[in-house]
């Protein structure tokens, strides 16, 4: 389901909920939404010291907006991912629109439009089936909620704008607090590309006045 927002903050706030798992592979980057047409990618991380086969994992997107389609998948999900993820590399998934504005060449295509433009839930899962990540991005609309095939859960971040009730264009995670909590950082909606956007390679670390440590 795609549909036009607006942005216009480049401050986040993030909650990092209690007993979120701190797996090795993890989605690092994502942008969702854009002016014009949506230049989405979805960049997952891995921290370990072993190359990961990823055919079997998979990227689940929930519509998490308290209307008629809450609970149900997102227009290109779930994606099946295949391939590979080096030691210490990283892994890009992305859309036509975001290969006419970037040099890069992502590691796997998805459809356009794939990412809710408003609410959403991420779950990704390893060949097993079982969960290593969710995260809910979310407007801060009424009733709604992170979630699989419609059954509430807790996640382990949340991530929303702290001014208004606009989507996250996207989201960068950063290094850890002091206290091990999760801290991530908007991207910014326009231009395009996002210029704060670090698609393939490590995630730009912004000065402190533009950052935000999450608490539980």
């Amino acid at each position: 389901m795609h549909r036009m927002t607006r942005s216009i903050t480049l401050l986040f706030s993030a909650s990092c909920l209690a007993g979120a798992a701190h797996a090795e592979v993890f989605v690092n980057e994502l942008l969702a939404s854009t002016a014009s047409s949506d230049c989405e990618f979805i960049e997952l991380h891995n921290t370990g010291s072993k190359e990961i086969d990823l055919q079997g994992w998979s990227i689940e997107l929930w519509d998490s907006d308290a209307d008629k389609a809450f609970g149900t998948h997102d227009a290109d999900s779930p994606i099946r991912l295949r391939g590979r993820i080096d030691a210490g590399g990283y892994f890009l998934l992305a859309n036509s629109i975001f290969s006419e504005h970037h040099t890069i060449e992502p590691d796997q295509r998805f459809k356009d439009n794939g990412i809710e433009n408003s609410s959403f839930t991420l779950v990704l899962k390893d060949d097993l089936g079982e969960i290593v990540e969710t995260i809910f991005v979310t407007d801060g609309g009424e009733g709604d909620k992170p979630n699989i095939n419609g059954r509430i859960i807790r996640p382990d971040a949340e991530i929303r704008n702290t001014e208004g009730r606009y989507i996250p264009p996207g989201f960068a995670r950063m290094p850890d607090d002091a206290e091990g909590q999760r801290v991530y950082r908007l991207l910014k909606f326009s231009p395009v590309p996002s210029p704060d956007a670090t698609p393939g390679r490590p995630n730009a670390v912004p000065t402190p006045a533009n950052t935000e440590t999450p608490k539980p």
